[in-house]
């Protein structure tokens, strides 16, 4: 086996009708979308100083969530994570927040689940995944038989791994490499490759939390990145600098770091490697190798691609290159040299752990301050995914795709080989069709609808209310907010939306949901409600 297989330790047509009085955009032409119910007008009397503002409540939304978690830490004063009994704010607050950011959502099912188990336990947990069986996702998407040569069927292949995973970690993680060490499916030799993707999906899946060192020799060898940054094409008398270049500049060092001499050297070491036809394992060729001598970064030798890793992954700029990256993804944007010295220093004492930085980013205090609280915009894929796991949509998944890609996001087809911009500045993914696709993508999950492949249900609020034995307005916001909203949801707001769930409306066709203390409310005031907590600031937020 070469070096970068090996593990380093520690590793053990829709219906109208169902869309009736839901508040949302107006329809017009950029509300549309194909194969999804546009959502109905808020009638005129709803607008009272504008529910919520949409867009324009975001930065709001940031500060009312640093005060939830200040409060939070307040209380962590006369007690300890541990001892914070399971479905208060507080808990909810930090839990949540983890469990946003290190996953795809929050459900009932989870807060139960990590509670419990207090921050470090829940950190702990996730972290070591290895011991968490995911054998019935394994078998769900064996039994669903895709073929994995079609792109759209890769993508529903791990958009439903993401909402189906005992391992979120895992599977975020995998999100996150798959932005920085990245492919694209629409270059990587033809249809009759794409499986390549794949390949190399399960690569970064496999090898999340390896030394970086295994990452970067394992993607270097790596079919798809050979053919999508030109390596293959590499010859010992005519070395390809592209990436060489994408190396240092968007893996490694960043700008600055290096020079056109180290990319001209570097792209002679890293000759040796090719794949042919459509096949899915690279070869080394040794006498496609360059045999001078180089000198790379100030060093100088007979280096091959391991030794390029090496130096590196030993350079001083590179983990503060990487830790930036990790840092700004989980927690927030432009963190300060303050905040990255501690993971720099993890990785340095550590052997480059990926494993180890990301213990010490979760359960450092950066991560957990007002500051990192809903400061960052859901992705498309946090957005579509969170959405259906906290609503349990029951699909096939076979329009999941299409979804994401109206939301503003293509997985296995980032737009270059930087990544995705909304990774690095978050706002970046909402802009007006965006938003009006998230608009829509909530109208389908709570009203129902159908989309060119899949029908949804409208969600059975009236099981639900049975269920958690609902029985006021007011526990109806409690109960969604809880896991939705961390159950940190501000007075204001929270009257604001029971105002709405308590005014009639008696040009509902759709019958009454009754509580169970025994009042019966219109559908329509019902599904609005929950549409208004997930078209909130708060809940665009991660």
């Amino acid at each position: 086996m070469d070096v970068h297989e090996q593990p380093t330790e520690p590793w053990k047509g829709a219906d109208p009708g169902l869309n009736e009085n839901l508040p949302g955009p107006p329809p017009a032409s950029t509300a549309s979308v194909p194969g999804i119910m546009a959502a109905s007008p808020a009638p005129k009397r709803l607008s009272r100083r504008a529910l919520f503002s949409g867009l324009a409540g975001a930065g709001a939304a940031v500060a009312i969530g640093g005060v939830a978690l200040a409060e939070w830490q307040q209380s962590q004063q006369n007690t300890t994570a541990n001892s914070q009994p399971a479905g208060s704010a507080g808990a909810n607050a930090q839990i949540g927040h983890l469990l946003r950011r290190t996953g795809f959502g929050v459900t009932l099912a989870d807060l139960a689940l990590y509670t419990p188990l207090g921050y470090q336990g829940a950190v702990e947990r996730l972290l070591n995944y290895q011991q968490i069986s995911d054998q019935p996702l394994e078998q769900q998407l064996a039994d669903a038989q895709l073929d994995l040569m079609k792109p759209q069927n890769q993508q529903r292949w791990w958009l439903l791994r993401m909402a189906g995973t005992q391992r979120p970690l895992q599977e975020k993680m995998t999100l996150f490499w798959h932005g920085v060490l990245t492919s694209n499916y629409q270059k990587i030799g033809g249809p009759k490759a794409y499986m390549r993707m794949i390949v190399q999906n399960n690569f970064l899946r496999d090898h999340a939390f390896d030394t970086f060192d295994n990452l970067l020799l394992g993607i270097t060898s790596d079919p798809a990145m050979l053919f999508y940054l030109d390596l293959t094409k590499s010859r010992k008398n005519a070395p390809n600098e592209n990436f060489a270049r994408e190396l240092m500049e968007l893996f490694t060092l960043g700008l600055g770091h290096y020079s056109q001499q180290d990319v001209f050297e570097g792209a002679a070491a890293l000759t040796g490697w090719h794949v042919r036809g459509a096949a899915l394992k690279a070869q080394y060729y040794p006498a496609d190798h360059t045999t001078r001598e180089l000198v790379f970064l100030g060093q100088k030798g007979n280096f091959d691609y391991k030794d390029i890793i090496r130096i590196l992954t030993n350079h001083p700029a590179t983990p503060w290159f990487l830790c930036r990256k990790l840092f700004t993804f989980f927690a927030y944007e432009n963190p300060s040299n303050d905040d990255l010295k501690p993971l720099v220093d993890t990785y340095v004492k550590s052997n480059h752990s990926i494993q180890a930085v990301m213990k010490t980013l979760l359960l450092s205090p950066q991560f957990n301050s007002p500051k990192a609280y809903r400061a960052r915009v859901k992705s498309p894929t946090e957005f579509l995914i969170g959405s259906y796991r906290a609503l349990e949509a029951k699909t096939n998944g076979a329009e999941l795709p299409n979804l994401l890609y109206l939301l503003g996001q293509t997985l296995f087809g980032p737009p270059n080989v930087a990544g995705w911009p909304g990774d690095k500045v978050s706002s970046l993914w909402l802009n007006g069709g965006t938003w009006m696709s998230r608009l829509n993508y909530i109208n389908l999950l709570i009203a129902g609808g159908r989309t060119r492949t899949t029908v949804y249900k409208p969600l059975d609020f009236q099981s639900i209310v049975d269920t958690h034995h609902i029985d006021t307005p007011e526990k109806f916001v409690d109960h969604f907010a809880s896991f939705l909203l961390d159950g940190t949801l501000e007075n204001e707001r929270k009257t604001q939306l029971v105002e709405y769930f308590n005014t009639p409306d008696p040009r509902s066709r759709k019958g009454h949901i009754t509580l169970s203390g025994g009042k019966s409310y219109p559908v329509s005031k019902v599904r609005g409600t929950l549409y208004l907590m997930l078209a909130s600031p708060e809940y665009q937020l991660n």
